[in-house]
């Protein structure tokens, strides 16, 4: 644990302890005087800082007098020089207490002169959280050529722009942060990074306003808002100036402002988001800034050539080799007084297969469960698959700690008596569980002193934890609320505000004047929205942002999307041409496919996808989409080979790894797709694994099985998807539980009253059927959108079949009926086909 050692008079005691109090940091001891008379004093002094990481001197004439502080200097000076202090901070409370005053060693330390509580709590909170955030990055080990090759790129022969920006790409979790800042460190005099995420729908205004929120603090929140509303409300160059501005006091603080690339910085087609762009046309005016670009891909240099600039000299990062993990693993090991065997951390080596932090989990699992067992219970194989999720479903985390991870992880950052209040937790609760999830690496402090979820952990937690509940986003926006109000003197409001826009948007409440929103939040909720199927709230959220800025592609590519799945085909087909309009052809074949293949024209779609490769649109997504619509048509060899490739990019994808269990189902071949469903397990919800495993036994004719896991399905699910509730409904008629399966469909009804109507419609004739009502069900048949699909003849067969058996019909009547069911039989040829309920479409 992180700990402060606090050295002052006794005469500073009240103010001493009032900073201590207004600190509050769980992960944080403040030692302040708690030595007792008649002891070994000297002793427990200097225990005390031997075991601290940082030294805070609060400096007055009183502490200058005491011998006590005194002797506390010098043991901090001996312990700096060990390195066991990594910081140190002065709190002068006197001004006019000189340099000539203080040892010298201290003089050339941070400074902060004040004589409030606040502002000195705030400098020491940032202290602590830097150590915090140092203590979570893994041991650095490799990477040698690489911070050669970022060495190249700053030391370019020529000065001007090129040499003052790099592009550091790789996957997520792959080290690009950790090997920029060993180099800026080591190469650049820099202490640190300074990130800044790039998100979709973000301006040059947007990206100043966000430097603002983080460079320059404001004393309350009102004042953030003030400052953030005039920055947005300049032109593109007076943003930029600004921004320019920012970056330079950035690097006059001794670290290097980095462009972080969170949807934003590249689109599809690789070219970098024009402002930046400006920016990085504009650095040779500005000599004193060295900046960084993090992306998972390399830019495209077009755009760079088409202006006249050299492209960006781009360091890619790819999977450490064993050798520099085996050394990783040792290293983390030791510093965790972790005794392992060669053979363990060979094992250690193979399941995190080259990426840093996969130690850090690998670790914390062998630590709660002792090698011999994370090994033999096999707890670390396929680790390196989804590490994250592995982490988190055989680690024992609390209820508490659940409950923390749910609601920050979709609320972030949080201050930490926000978060305390939201999830009703004591002091000591909240303390005890926050100190465990950091040390987990799950949660750390931002550089605006609140805390959030490190980011790949976001996506793995809502998988295993659950989804935040409506009830949980309305705590947190009144709490926060609360705290904007009364807040002062913090730091990032900027943040705070965006985080209550997004929480009161999804509580559904009345916004104050306390929330804000970029239009990045819009295009983020959008998003959000659209994947947890309130398709309307989709359309409503990202209308809202193309109002404002007609060109944020990643707005329009949501709404297209979102009306598709609302059957709203027309306006999808508008957006679609204002695609074509602005020459972003890939995607516009993209999403026609897309659009066919929700309306069951499967063979269209692929034509559509078809021209989407060939204009360069590549990805995992569109060979998904392929497989899918090759396995509708009953093409399971170019099911399988798409599906292959789809792998090959993203061999975790959860739709991936679902659709290969689909084609299994339809090869017959069951002992796959049991096997893949353990490997689903791994990457997806439980709900939707319970889901799939029902539609696997449905699939395979255990009907009494599929039920039993469909049910579980519904129970685990906290925001229940269409095809859950309809699998539920369908299995409950296939095993006679028609009450149950009559429920079900009042609330699919409900809950879906918009979405693939014919499955909805067919429910509903099946559950007539299944009470004998045949003329109902007759005439549900009536208002199929597509009635020639062969399930939909089937429930029209078994319809005409119930009324001509169990119905008193005129002679007429009668023959027209046999009439009709001998034409539905001739069309049906014997074929026979349920509904199509794994279809990622509307059709049945």
């Amino acid at each position: 644990m992180i700990k402060a050692f606090f050295s002052y008079s006794t005469q500073d005691a009240a103010f001493v302890r009032e900073v201590a109090s207004e600190v509050g940091r769980a992960f944080a001891t403040i030692d302040y005087r708690s030595f007792h008379a008649g002891g070994d004093i000297l002793g427990s002094i200097d225990e005390a800082l031997k075991e601290s990481a940082a030294f805070v001197f609060f400096l007055s004439k009183a502490a200058l007098a005491s011998p006590w502080v005194r002797h506390e200097i010098r043991e901090a000076r001996f312990q700096t020089a060990m390195g066991r202090i990594k910081n140190v901070l002065v709190v002068r409370l006197d001004s006019h207490i000189g340099p000539e005053d203080l040892p010298e060693w201290l003089n050339r330390t941070k400074h902060i002169t004040t004589i409030a509580a606040k502002p000195a709590a705030r400098r020491i909170r940032a202290l602590i959280d830097d150590l915090v955030r140092q203590g979570q990055s893994p041991r650095f080990v490799g990477r040698s050529a690489e911070i050669a090759a970022l060495q190249d790129v700053y030391s370019a022969p020529e000065p001007g722009a090129e040499s003052q920006v790099a592009c550091v790409t790789g996957l997520p979790r792959i080290g690009r942060r950790s090997t920029l800042t060993k180099m800026v460190r080591e190469s650049l005099d820099l202490e640190t990074l300074l990130v800044i995420g790039v998100e979709p729908g973000d301006t040059v205004q947007a990206l100043a306003a966000k430097l603002s929120a983080l460079v320059d603090p404001s004393e309350t929140p009102e004042e953030s808002l003030q400052r953030t509303r005039e920055i947005t409300a300049l032109s593109d160059a007076q943003a930029l100036a600004h921004a320019l501005i920012k970056f330079q006091e950035v690097c006059l603080y001794h670290q290097m402002p980095v462009l972080h690339d969170e949807g934003g910085l590249l689109d599809n087609d690789g070219d970098i988001a024009p402002y930046v762009l400006d920016l990085i046309g504009s650095l040779s005016q500005y000599p004193d800034i060295v900046t960084a670009l993090l992306t998972n891909r390399r830019p495209s240099p077009d755009h760079f050539i088409a202006r006249g600039m050299r492209p960006l000299g781009v360091v890619h990062l790819r999977p450490l080799e064993d050798a520099d993990i085996s050394r990783l693993v040792g290293l983390m090991a030791k510093a965790r007084q972790i005794a392992l065997a060669p053979a363990t951390v060979k094992e250690v080596t193979a399941a995190v297969r080259g990426y840093p932090p996969s130690v850090t989990f690998a670790l914390e699992l062998i630590t709660a469960y002792g090698p011999d067992l994370a090994i033999r219970g096999k707890m670390l194989s396929d680790f390196g698959a989804s590490p994250l999720t592995s982490y988190l479903k055989q680690n024992k985390f609390s209820n508490l700690e659940q409950r923390i991870l749910r609601v920050i992880a979709a609320n972030s950052p949080l201050p930490l008596s926000v978060l305390q209040e939201a999830t009703n937790t004591s002091e000591d609760g909240i303390d005890k569980a926050l100190v465990h999830l950091i040390d987990a690496s799950l949660i750390v402090p931002t550089v605006g002193g609140w805390y959030e979820v490190s980011g790949p952990a976001v996506d793995a937690i809502r998988r295993e934890f659950g989804a935040c509940s409506k009830a949980e986003y309305g705590a947190v926006a009144t709490r926060l609320d609360k705290f904007l109000a009364q807040s002062e003197d913090g730091t990032d409001y900027l943040a705070l505000q965006r985080t209550l826009f997004r929480a009161i948007d999804k509580a559904g409440q009345q916004s104050t004047p306390r929330a804000y929103a970029l239009l990045t939040d819009r295009v983020r909720l959008a998003e959000q929205y659209y994947h947890e199927q309130e398709y309307q709230r989709a359309v409503d959220m990202a209308t809202d942002a193309l109002s404002s800025d007609p060109g944020i592609h990643q707005a329009r590519t949501t709404l297209i999307r979102a009306h598709v799945k609302l059957g709203d085909y027309a306006e999808a087909g508008d957006h679609i041409a204002e695609l074509k309009k602005r020459g972003q052809m890939r995607d516009a074949f993209f999403l026609t496919g897309f659009l066919e293949r929700h309306r069951g024209e499967h063979r269209e779609a692929l034509n559509h996808y078809q021209k989407a490769l060939s204009s360069g649109r590549g990805g995992m997504a569109i060979h998904r989409e392929m497989a899918d619509c090759y396995l509708r048509l009953g093409d399971l060899t170019r099911a399988d080979e798409h599906i292959s490739r789809a792998e090959e990019k993203q061999p975790d994808n959860r739709y991936v790894v679902d659709m290969k269990i689909q084609i299994a189902c339809k090869l017959g071949d069951r002992d796959t797709a049991l096997s893949l469903l353990v490997r689903l397990a791994d990457i997806d919800r439980a709900e939707m694994v319970s889901h799939r495993t029902s539609r696997v036994e449905y699939l395979c004719g255990n009907m009494e099985t599929a039920y039993e896991f469909a049910q579980k399905a519904v129970e685990k699910s906290d925001n229940i998807r269409f095809e859950v509730l309809a699998n539920y409904v369908l299995c409950a008629l296939r095993t006679s539980r028609v009450g149950e399966a009559s429920t079900a469909l009042d609330q699919l009804d409900r809950k879906f009253s918009k979405q693939r109507r014919d499955i909805r419609t067919g429910l509903r004739a099946r559950l007539s059927i299944a009470q004998q009502d045949y003329q109902t069900a007759y005439a549900y048949t009536e208002r199929f959108i597509s009635p020639e699909r062969l399930v939909h003849l089937l429930i029209r067969r078994d319809a005409l079949r119930g009324m001509l058996d169990r119905t008193a019909l005129a002679p007429q009547r009668r023959a027209d009926l046999k009439a009709e069911l001998k034409r539905c039989e001739d069309r049906l040829a014997g074929r026979e086909e349920d509904f199509d309920l794994d279809a990622r479409g509307d059709v049945s």
